[in-house]
């Protein structure tokens, strides 16, 4: 699929992006089908390719076939229908060959191709399909490299190499002949020493040839944007599950437990989404091990690091995540041009709804971590952007949008049309749209063809719209013999239903009151002693600092940070500090600092990281008294048995400012504290026993400013 995840470990797991497509190719000839036989020798490096491929038929039959391949790749041989032809070379590629207007900032990726192009022959090409038969060979190797910043991609990232522990080529490692953006279908076989491959499709072959080499072969008839081929000494082990080939491809070393534990998984997976969605599009599902960690999720398999896959909890949450994404993604394309809605409709029906089946808490707790996001990431500056424009997430800003907003998108909406027609909504939309583009626009239609109703306007402030109501009691009074509440909108005008939580000496009662721009009027009855707006974060709106804990994301979202390096801390600890906020500063404005030269004037606008012992920390836990004794409690335990600990606070003088304080138990702890922060985002506390995280938790809220006591006298 095209789908883009990205995180490693506590992540949802990802697939992997297709480049450079959304600048569509208008002027390079489609191609209808790959035909690929395929060798690799792990030792050098080297793959060997002998390939046919089929074109669409010439819209201009004088204008040349222009193609490209990585430019490690050299061609050996080119025929067409049979006859051997000639061919030219380009050493950077010309966009304007395949593209009418090209968008440049969206091909970086190209960099690394060649651009081949052949004649047509004087009479012009053929009427119907022309077949190009190529050999080529050559060397990919593109090696791993770190996230480039610290807050966004948690893995090493590559875009292909042939390494003697395993193969992982891509779209992004132009190893299969590229010239438009059209869909096709393949038949890939592999021969392969020692090794297995596995790719998209059903593998109709998977045998030993006479050299003793595993030959497997793997077709594809649904239409694809690209071909994986990823390969190593895997052992194998399947089952069927109905009419779905189920598939580890995992190392020596592990064991049958794991590999049974996914198989057993992608069964009840596929049960599960079959009868809430539709049927399984593909013929096969795959757990395919990978020897760095990985977690991208391709159209019928995923590929998951050897550490990753141990996790206990991976086939439990985000395996399931990958599952789904064969109905969304993979299944369903995505219209990227129209907004990639695919992301936040998978972690709805696979993160979300596995918090639902843990405790009402939990989901209560996912849907607060969505509006947490969004309000330290993407609410401020010129970070926001409406659903319409989210194509990939690339930063904990665009995953804000594009997987928690959209997220919240379709729970809202899933609560203004009611279950049933949500599901049967969703149905009707896969069943009309599979192995098709999709976009926001046909899922609105899909939802207003099922329930009857106008959706119009809803989409469009949810999906065309940027920003986020906030919401606020403007009044809460006692008027004869009922209790009016008025609740407004603090300079936007969305209209939406609000959820309404009244508590009386009989006990809670909850109601949904529409609101516009003019605000809601909520006559309640007399005895209401309380009454608290979208307490269990039901809506998609701006938070108040006030109704949350500070966490992590608010110091790692914060649009300007100071680094303070502690005054009292070791030397060693204080320069391997400093080491680890270097890293944390690539493209973040980011100061860096010693505590002797902060200056708070200078620096007033700005959150603050407070690294190392000092003054600075010190006061910074006695803020924290404002959230009862926990912190001085966790300092202690931590003084006592040598843990690293961190906290987050608010700065005492601005709450959308957090003071950030990390206090390493030595030096060595510092480089894995640095990598490991950015996943613990939506925690007011950590403790670290060097890079294994032992405790982790939030600070209590005590009062929010949506709820109001409603007092016997006083009218409040």
């Amino acid at each position: 699929m095209r789908t883009r995840r990205q995180r490693l470990v506590v992540f949802t797991l990802g697939a992997l992006a297709l480049c450079a497509t959304s600048a569509r190719a208008d002027r390079g000839r489609p191609v209808e089908h790959h035909e690929l036989d395929v060798t690799l020798d792990p030792s050098d490096a080297g793959i060997e390719v002998s390939a046919k491929v089929r074109f669409a038929p010439a819209e201009d039959t004088q204008r040349p076939l222009h193609f490209v391949l990585n430019r490690t790749l050299e061609i050996t041989e080119a025929r067409i229908e049979g006859e051997p032809v000639e061919w030219t070379t380009r050493e950077r590629w010309r966009p304007r060959d395949f593209y009418r207007r090209p968008d440049y900032g969206a091909l970086a990726g190209f960099s690394r191709v060649r651009q081949f192009s052949i004649a047509p022959p004087e009479e012009g090409w053929p009427a119907g399909t022309t077949t190009l038969e190529l050999r080529y060979a050559g060397a990919i190797y593109d090696s791993l490299q770190a996230p480039k910043v610290a807050y966004a991609r948690g893995f090493e990232t590559t875009s292909g190499l042939i390494d003697p522990r395993g193969a992982f080529l891509t779209s992004e490692s132009f190893w299969v002949p590229w010239t438009s953006s059209e869909r096709f279908t393949f038949r890939l076989r592999t021969a392969l020493d020692g090794w297995h491959s596995v790719s998209q499709g059903t593998r109709t072959e998977h045998s030993v040839d006479a050299e003793g080499r595993n030959v497997s072969v793997w077709e594809e008839t649904h239409p694809q944007e690209l071909v994986y081929l990823i390969a190593g000494p895997y052992e194998v082990r399947e089952r069927m599950h109905e009419d779905v080939a189920l598939y580890t491809y995992t190392y020596a070393n592990t064991d049958d437990d794991i590999a049974n534990s996914y198989l057993d998984g992608a069964g009840r997976y596929l049960d599960l989404y079959g009868e809430m969605i539709g049927p399984y599009p593909f013929g096969k599902w795959a757990m395919v091990e990978n020897w760095w960690q990985t977690g991208f999720g391709m159209p019928s398999f995923t590929l998951l690091g050897d550490r990753v896959i141990r996790l206990p909890f991976i086939v439990h949450t985000s395996y399931g995540h990958e599952i789904l994404h064969c109905w969304w993604g993979n299944g369903v394309y995505v219209d990227y041009d129209q907004g990639n809605w695919c992301e936040g409709l998978t972690a709805y029906q696979a993160d979300y709804l596995y918090k639902t089946w843990e405790s009402e808490a939990a989901a209560r707790d996912h849907r607060r971590n969505q509006l947490v996001g969004y309000l330290d990431f993407a609410s401020t500056g010129d970070r926001d952007f409406p659903l319409s424009e989210f194509r990939e997430r690339s930063d904990f800003g665009t995953q804000a949008i594009g997987y928690g907003k959209t997220m919240m998108v379709f729970h809202m909406l899933k609560r203004k049309v009611g279950d049933e027609a949500f599901g049967e909504a969703l149905q009707h939309f896969y069943a009309t749209h599979t192995f098709e583009p999709a976009s926001w626009a046909d899922i609105e239609e899909s939802f207003e063809e099922i329930t009857g109703s106008d959706l119009t306007a809803w989409f469009e402030q949810w999906v065309q719209r940027a920003g986020a109501p906030k919401l606020r009691i403007a009044s809460a009074e006692r008027s004869g013999d009922a209790v009016v509440v008025s609740v407004a909108q603090d300079g936007t005008d969305f209209a939406f239903d609000v959820p309404v939580r009244y508590e009386t000496a009989a006990g809670a009662e909850s109601i949904d009151v529409p609101i516009d721009a003019d605000g809601a009027t909520i006559e309640l009855p007399a005895d209401v002693q309380s009454v608290a707006i979208d307490p269990d974060w039901h809506l998609f709106r701006l938070l108040y600092r006030e109704e949350i804990p500070p966490t992590l994301s608010q110091g790692l979202g914060a649009e300007k940070t100071v680094v303070v390096i502690g005054s009292d801390a070791p030397a060693d600890v204080a320069d391997a500090l400093h080491a680890m906020a270097e890293t944390w500063a690539e493209n973040q404005d980011m100061l860096i600092v010693g505590e002797a030269d902060f200056d708070a004037s200078t620096h007033a606008e700005r959150s603050l990281f407070l690294l190392g012992e000092g003054a600075m920390a010190r006061r910074a836990l006695a803020a924290a008294t404002a959230f009862g004794s926990e912190p001085n409690e966790l300092v202690d335990a931590v003084r006592r048995e040598a843990d690293s600990l961190i906290y987050v606070v608010r700065d005492p003088d601005d709450a959308d400012r957090a003071w950030t304080v990390v206090l390493p138990e030595n030096a060595v702890a510092c480089e894995a504290l640095g990598r490991k922060l950015p996943h613990y985002s939506k925690y007011s506390w950590l403790r670290f026993d060097g890079d294994e995280n032992v405790g982790k938790g939030n600070w209590t809220v005590v009062d929010s400013p949506l709820r109001r006591a409603i007092g016997e006298d006083t009218g409040r």
